[in-house]
């Protein structure tokens, strides 16, 4: 991996992190102050609103960054391409943004000012560019903006969010702060872009069909993620809406880390495949060293968190035992998206295999709306969470079977036996200490003092995840795996050469 490609996935994955972590990081303050009920209403209301948001920005986000890509090294063709793709993004935006109105009119009766605030952040779906900065692989402006609003939304909520009827300035502020950071991105956009004056009728003709395209397998990952937040609110309780995201937000914290690859292999592996000599062997190459990556670090991050979230939840979220089982019930889908996003954004996206990236998603999508409909009603927010695991399956196992012939991803890969391995011995021991360590504070002075208790907790959390990286790294370095040892070597080299 190349010390651009490297630079850039650390700025994406700082992102990716803040937009997960710093959000997290308020959870306790807006249950303890606004209350899972009030904080359900106004997720349900942004289920609703993504769907409009979804017909409205097609595939843009995926097909502008690669068609800038693709054309980045000519500046003329860059400067027609960004604004005829920005233009009839906003015209799309314009049309789902009256719909989304007219529907809120007609349907909604109760919290009518939460449904309306949370509309504004259509305008910031409109006016949003980050593609056109992943296309040029320009990570750093994009990621700083978008941390800087993430930072922003979150310190206002918490001096300004104290009871549940302040749920509109919740609102307001998650979805001001976006249109903020879009001011922003456009601020740095001269560098790239001189202004060029182009036909939206030609934009339409050059841009739509691609885009739709891309729609299609959007789409139908929506109905794994957007579709189970609606279906919890209508057909549950929108409570329970709030705690499949919670829970959702901690295993994707972690999802993270690895998907933000995909994000930076996009425009690299379309660039090379497209405009350079043996190109698809290079691409090949690339996805095997990614998929290691990925699984290097999926695998522990899945059976990491299977260990530690009970007592994790325990003191961070003591209000709210039920996040600890949906986090252990949905951490599998940490590895399946982890080597679908290998597959299918890195590899099939790239290479234009929109109908078999599309097959994919949509066998995972019928699958999850089939399994929702059944276990919902009964089990609520659990069978919600285990109709994502089972669509995610799904998902990665049709997109190996359709690249199997193209790409060799065998998994009897050595590096791959010992990545599990590892993850395994490392759940076991962190599980182990984590059973230890509360049994020996149980039978001590500390009965009886809550807050004592809490903070032996939190440092039993802390101990498992440091114990838990030393063990896996341990179970790495002794087994010689190749990925590890090579960055090992790299490291002994550079401080030679310091």
């Amino acid at each position: 991996m190349d010390r651009k490609i490297l630079r850039n996935y650390i700025y994406n994955v700082l992102y990716q992190l803040v937009k997960i972590v710093v959000p997290l990081l308020i959870v306790p303050y807006t249950y303890s102050h606004l209350t899972a009920s009030a904080l359900g209403i106004s997720d349900f209301a942004g289920s609703i609103l993504n769907w409009f948001i979804l017909f409205g920005i097609l595939g843009v986000n995926t097909y502008g960054n690669r068609q800038i890509a693709k054309v980045r090294d000519n500046k003329e063709e860059m400067n027609r391409t960004f604004f005829e793709i920005l233009y009839m993004q906003i015209a799309n935006m314009l049309i789902a943004m009256a719909a989304y109105y007219i529907f809120i009119k007609f349907t909604v009766t109760d919290n009518i000012l939460i449904y309306q605030l949370t509309g504004l952040t259509m305008i910031a779906s409109m006016l949003d560019i980050s593609w056109f900065f992943y296309g040029v692989e320009d990570f750093k402006k994009a990621s700083i903006r978008n941390i800087i609003v993430k930072i922003l939304g979150c310190s206002l909520i918490v001096l300004f969010c104290k009871k549940p009827s302040d749920l509109w300035l919740y609102v307001l502020f998650n979805s001001g702060s976006e249109l903020i950071g879009q001011g922003i991105m456009f601020a740095q956009l001269h560098q790239y872009i001189d202004f060029k004056k182009v036909s939206l009728k030609d934009a339409y003709k050059h841009h739509f069909k691609a885009t739709f395209e891309l729609f299609i397998p959007t789409i139908a990952i929506s109905v794994y993620t957007m579709l189970d937040q609606t279906m919890l609110g209508y057909m549950y309780s929108t409570e329970h809406v709030e705690y499949y995201k919670t829970s959702m937000g901690f295993v994707k914290m972690f999802l993270y880390l690895i998907t933000s690859i995909g994000t930076v292999m996009l425009p690299r592996v379309t660039n090379v495949f497209y405009n350079q000599e043996g190109g698809g062997e290079k691409a090949n190459q690339m996805i095997h060293l990614t998929m290691k990556i990925a699984l290097l670090l999926a695998l522990p991050m899945c059976f990491g968190m299977i260990a530690i979230a009970p007592e994790f939840i325990h003191w961070y979220l003591p209000s709210a035992p039920i996040v600890a089982d949906l986090i252990m019930i949905g951490c599998p889908i940490i590895i399946f998206i982890s080597m679908s996003n290998v597959t299918g954004i890195q590899y099939m996206v790239p290479l234009g295999m929109y109908n078999r990236y599309s097959a994919s998603v949509i066998a995972g999508a019928v699958l999850n709306f089939v399994i929702n409909l059944i276990l919902i009603p009964q089990y609520g927010t659990y069978g919600a969470i285990i109709s994502s695991v089972v669509a995610e399956f799904t998902v990665m196992m049709v997109q190996f079977v359709t690249i199997r012939k193209k790409v060799n991803l065998s998994l009897r890969n050595r590096s791959y036996v010992i990545y599990l391995f590892g993850a395994l011995i490392m759940m076991a021991v962190v599980f182990g200490l984590g059973e230890v360590m509360q049994n020996a504070f149980t039978s001590t002075l500390v009965i009886g003092n809550t807050n004592h208790y809490s903070l032996l907790s939190v440092l039993t959390t802390f101990v498992q995840i440091i114990t838990g990286m030393i063990v896996y790294f341990l179970v790495l370095y002794f087994s010689k795996e190749e990925l590890c040892m090579r960055v090992i070597h790299k490291l002994k080299e550079r401080k030679k050469h310091a």
